[in-house]
Parts: structure tokens; sequence; C-alpha cells
């Protein structure tokens, strides 16, 4: 389970939808102190934001609310701020590591997770890192 906070994630807005909409629909719950909308991932879907509350309190009312705005119904999960929310990862599995601005290259994904680290073509046969020049 997600902590709360004052920071909610609000998913399947319409495309086209501005910033002071989000916030003439979120007040409501309390003040907004501000919105992110975050680019429209895939073709299925809405877009994406980030609402920050100036309380928890009003988050919460925002959160455990039916929200809809217009034909859509729209999804809601708590956010710490620098994290992808729970209810975002289910949508799409794009959400890689490179898609959060690291460049990745050269690495490579175990089972459990990232291996961080040189890829294996730049260690000895002794398994120590070795500084290749010929690139």
């Amino acid at each position: 389970m997600v902590r709360e906070t004052r920071h909610l994630w609000v998913g399947n807005l319409p495309e086209n939808v501005r910033e002071e909409k989000i916030i003439e629909h979120f007040k409501r719950y309390g003040r907004v102190e501000s919105v992110k909308v975050l680019p429209k991932r895939g073709s299925e879907g809405g877009v994406a934001a980030f609402v920050d509350f100036v309380d928890i309190k009003s988050a919460q009312k925002a959160h455990n609310a039916i929200n809809k705005m217009g034909d859509r119904d729209l999804r809601t999960d708590y956010n710490e701020p620098g994290t992808i929310p729970s209810a975002a990862r289910g949508l799409d599995d794009s959400l890689s590591l490179g898609s959060r601005g690291r460049d990745v290259s050269g690495f490579t994904r175990a089972a459990g997770g990232p291996v961080y680290g040189p890829p294996a073509s730049l260690h000895s046969r002794d398994g120590r890192y070795e500084r290749r020049l010929d690139g």
C-alpha cells in the first residue's frame, strides 16, 4: 500500500486537458498547490498529471471521491515526488529505467531487477574490471 501524501497522480484525463481545468476540478477538495500535466505515453488511455495539494486532508478527499472529467472516470493514487505511482506501473510496461531519464546503455536486467555496473565484456577473465581504450 502506498503511503498517503498530499501529492496525487491522476490518470485517464482527457487528451487536451489544461492545468487550469485540472485545478478547477480538484479545488473542490481543498487548495491545489501545483499541477503538472505529463506527456502522453502510448496511443491508449488518457493523459496523466501530478496534482499537489497544500495539505494531506485535501488529497485524501480527492483520492476517496469518484472523479469524472467529461465522459472519463479519473484514476487517482498517492505519489511521492520523484517516483512512479503504483497505478501507473500497471498501465505500461515501458516504464523502464531508460524512460526515467537515466542512461542505462550497456547495463543488463537480471531476473531480480536491473544489474548496475559495466557490461561483462569489460571484465577480465579473473572478474576484475579493465578499462578498454578501443571503445
